[in-house]
């Protein structure tokens, strides 16, 4: 079924689902799903809820004024809520205004409605990675290479899960197309720096974020385990891979198994985003430098499309909370 087949897309209110990239000023009644919901004070001293909900063609933002407990219990991120309301403008922006909202039976969610099928073949991505990984020169980072291949629990959950909770690749097969795509990249820098250490780099691009396996679970809506709270991607990552080094012993010298981890631990570049220390070795830092760049690159491709706020005849600006600046696009 495509994403929008309004006369397949069945729900409780009016024999149809109601997608939101279709949504007008009216009445509504319909089922979506909660990614974010924050319970705020409005400024008459009554609570409500401000909530951002989606399907698989956008999202938008709702409220429920004069929230009551039941309310913040139902509408949790992550739920199917069964809501009915209006659409209304404001500052020209629809946005749902909820009067009523339960949780939407398990039989009445379509799942088709809200999972978007990849633009790409996830199978396809991960035989390319696993391709450049056994083909790694270097027989030691080999080995470590192999060591996550060959890790059921590891690559099931590398084969569909998020890169981010939101900045980049924050849905289901995003780490495993993030991954891909800088090891296409490092591929390319590698051509072009060859004096470089291509397993280093291939290697390190594979394992940078090998701790989200760990710290993100959800796909449609991707939330952060306990543990991954407690102690982040990085230190978990770096603690899968000396496990995985402590299992090999002596088949990998252990300064490889240091500049492996060193990559893990500065592919952020400085403290402020996590990383404890600089990139300290040419690998390193073009291990950085493509992570960050794909990581925009997707939060630029995902906001493209997200309504303007300042338009003439050369285009439009909005501004991106997620890049946290203003960015253009030309004119439709």
């Amino acid at each position: 079924m495509g994403m929008r087949d309004h006369e397949k897309a069945e729900t409780p209110g009016n024999g149809r689902h109601v997608y939101i990239a279709d949504l007008e000023p009216g009445k509504l009644r319909g089922i979506y799903l909660v990614t974010e919901c924050r319970n705020l004070t409005a400024r008459n001293g009554k609570p409500y809820l401000a909530l951002t909900l989606k399907d698989n063609s956008g999202a938008i933002s709702a409220k429920r004024w004069d929230a009551a407990e039941e309310d913040v219990q139902v509408a949790r991120p992550g739920a199917y809520i069964e809501l009915s309301g209006s659409v209304e403008l404001y500052k020209d922006t629809p946005q749902i205004v909820i009067e009523h909202l339960r949780v939407a039976p398990a039989e009445a969610v379509n799942p088709e409605h809200f999972e978007a099928p990849p633009a790409f073949d996830p199978e396809q991505l991960l035989a390319e990675v696993t391709a450049i990984l056994r083909g790694l020169g270097d027989e030691h980072y080999r080995l470590v290479a192999e060591a996550y291949l060959n890790d059921e629990a590891f690559m099931a959950r590398f084969g569909v899960g998020p890169a981010a909770r939101m900045m980049h690749h924050p849905y289901k097969f995003g780490l495993l197309e993030h991954v891909h795509s800088v090891m296409k990249l490092g591929e390319m820098l590698c051509d072009h720096y060859g004096w470089c250490d291509r397993s280093l780099v291939l290697l390190g691009l594979f394992l940078h974020d090998s701790g989200k396996v760990v710290e993100l679970i959800g796909e449609n809506v991707p939330g952060y385990s306990v543990e991954g709270e407690l102690l982040g991607h990085i230190t978990i990552g770096i603690n899968l891979l000396d496990r995985k080094l402590q299992e090999l012993g002596e088949q990998v010298p252990h300064a490889k198994g240091v500049l492996l981890k060193h990559i893990i631990l500065s592919h952020h570049e400085n403290a402020e985003f996590g990383s404890p220390k600089p990139p300290m070795l040419a690998e390193a830092q073009i291990v950085h430098a493509i992570e960050a760049l794909d990581a925009k690159m997707n939060a630029f491709l995902r906001e493209k499309d997200l309504p303007a706020e300042q338009q003439d005849a050369t285009g439009t600006l909005r501004y991106s909370k997620l890049l946290k600046r203003r960015i253009y696009a030309p004119p439709a």
